[in-house]
């Protein structure tokens, strides 16, 4: 029987990065000679901290290729303050935009719950490193099981780097999601949950023009 077209990538994938390839970096998708492109997952465990009238969540954990395989010499570390006393905001999504979807108007109501993150990624065990800073928006639901739907869409710019991200400069996107196997009504059992910690899958895309390769 012949194998699934995924589980053949995924094979191609780890024979790639076992002779030393970059299974992170997509260049049959980069826009002009200069650009990098780059896709990889970060497997994070996050807590939220700090204290209850100024918290954050608090991220790290290695980076793996899309199809969950460690990439060696990889970690990531990121923190994203929250506004508790709009926490309850995280669970009301935008209403349904009017015809036609390639032109105006756009109803911004409830995707203007931002906060500032910043995201910060090692590679070749910590020699190569870029970090990204701009806007978050989480957003909530429960599930019929009682458990939750945690998510967070942010879109980062290059703000600095070592290694070969010196001077670069890009921009890099940054969805995450989270299962919460039991999400409580009051806001007091939510913070414990959060506080206690749990696992993200974030995917992170990421178009970079090295330092010199810009004019």
């Amino acid at each position: 029987m012949a194998k699934k077209p995924g589980r053949i990538t995924e094979s191609l994938d780890r024979i790639y990065q076992a002779l030393g390839g970059n299974a992170f970096h997509y260049p049959d998708i980069a826009n002009g000679p200069f650009e990098i492109v780059l896709g990889f997952n970060n497997d994070e465990f996050i807590r939220l901290l700090g204290p209850d009238d100024a918290p954050y969540f608090s991220s790290h954990g290695p980076l793996t290729d899309l199809h969950g395989v460690v990439l060696p010499g990889t970690r990531v570390a990121t923190t994203f303050p929250v506004d508790p006393t709009k926490f309850n905001e995280t669970g009301i999504f935008p209403p349904e935009q009017v015809e036609p979807f390639d032109a105006p108007p756009v109803n911004p109501v409830e995707t203007t719950l931002i906060r500032n993150s910043k995201q910060a990624y090692f590679f070749n065990d910590g020699k190569d490193s870029f970090v990204t800073a701009g806007p978050s928006i989480p957003k909530i639901v429960k599930t019929k099981n009682g458990g939750a739907q945690f998510w967070v869409g942010s879109i980062g710019l290059i703000a600095q780097g070592t290694g070969k991200y010196v001077g670069a400069r890009g921009v890099a996107t940054y969805v995450g999601s989270a299962f919460l196997a039991s999400w409580p009504d009051t806001f007091p059992e939510q913070v414990q949950i959060l506080r206690t910690g749990f696992k993200a899958l974030v995917g992170t895309y990421a178009k970079i023009v090295v330092k010199q390769d810009q004019g």
